[in-house]
């Protein structure tokens, strides 16, 4: 138990410490291209010698990376190509920014930079009014004139990677630590759990074990158990949706994974001592 809180307070300490440094370097802005209600897309795959970024308007598509597993992207989310990687794609219809960009000092010598890059695939801001304020500029912004276009997409695009970043520190604040490859596997998958509704049974077939030996293996190391881990994870996505977006109770509980928004509302006054909706009026700024 001892080793868990120091893990947690150490961590927090260092993520409070590096805040106001960059999580991963500068992006150099190359274009932004903004399509509307494309039936579908021009090429079914491409190869970019950039990093390439598209963000979901309206619609959605399916999409692969390489030899990865084929995922959908939709309304409100971001995918992130790195260079040379082959990215498949199809859509029956979709409104989407598409942006290419390289990273500033992306060629510096080892140790001239300790920045790091955001991992690829699909990425997601919880803020949704950030995003959907930041995307309305960007359609907007080819009303700007062309001397100043490209620095005010550029600053736009920093902005959605500085919001990505914080959420993405607040998030570590609840990571576990283990020098047990497995259960470290395990609280990567957990993570995810609280984003795309991966089943405990199902990580657990995953990892070669049965639900009882992950629990037990978990709760030796971790002190709790991966059902309490994913639930805290999940009340914690619940209450940034609370507070940075307008979406119903039904829509969050929707894409948090619980039954229905009696079922959200029910587990989150156990936690919290008040119900969702007394927490966003006293939250909301």
């Amino acid at each position: 138990m001892y080793r868990l809180i120091n893990f947690l307070v150490n961590n927090f300490i260092k993520g409070m410490m590096e805040l106001d440094k960059p999580w991963f370097r500068e992006p150099e802005l190359i274009y932004h291209v903004f399509v509307k209600d494309a039936a579908h897309f021009q090429k079914t795959e491409d190869t970019y010698d950039h990093w390439a970024l598209f963000i979901v308007e309206e619609g959605g598509f399916e999409y692969r990376m390489g030899n990865s597993r084929s995922e959908r992207a939709v309304k409100g989310e971001m995918v992130l190509c790195p260079p040379h990687m082959t990215f498949y794609r199809k859509t029956d219809g979709l409104s989407f920014h598409l942006i290419g960009f390289q990273w500033r000092n992306a060629d510096s010598a080892a140790g001239e930079d300790n920045t790091t890059l955001p991992p690829t695939g699909k990425l997601i801001l919880l803020n949704k009014k950030r995003m959907s304020s930041t995307l309305s500029l960007l359609r907007e912004a080819r009303y700007v004139k062309d001397s100043l276009a490209l620095k005010y997409k550029q600053h736009l695009l920093r902005d959605l990677m500085y919001v990505y970043q914080i959420e993405s520190m607040n998030r570590k604040i609840n990571y576990l630590y283990s020098e047990n490859q497995v259960l470290q596997r395990a609280v990567h998958m957990l993570q995810q759990q609280a984003e795309e509704g991966v089943s405990l049974k199902a990580i657990a077939m995953e990892l070669g074990l049965s639900q009882v030996q992950l629990t037990r293996l978990f709760k030796q190391e971790f002190q709790t158990t991966p059902s309490s881990y994913a639930a805290n994870l999940r009340m914690d996505k619940v209450k940034l949706m609370l507070v940075n977006s307008s979406l119903t109770l039904a829509q969050i509980a929707e894409q948090c994974g619980f039954t229905d928004e009696h079922h959200l509302s029910k587990s989150f006054k156990k936690s919290f001592g008040m119900n969702p909706s007394s927490y966003r009026k006293a939250y909301t700024i």
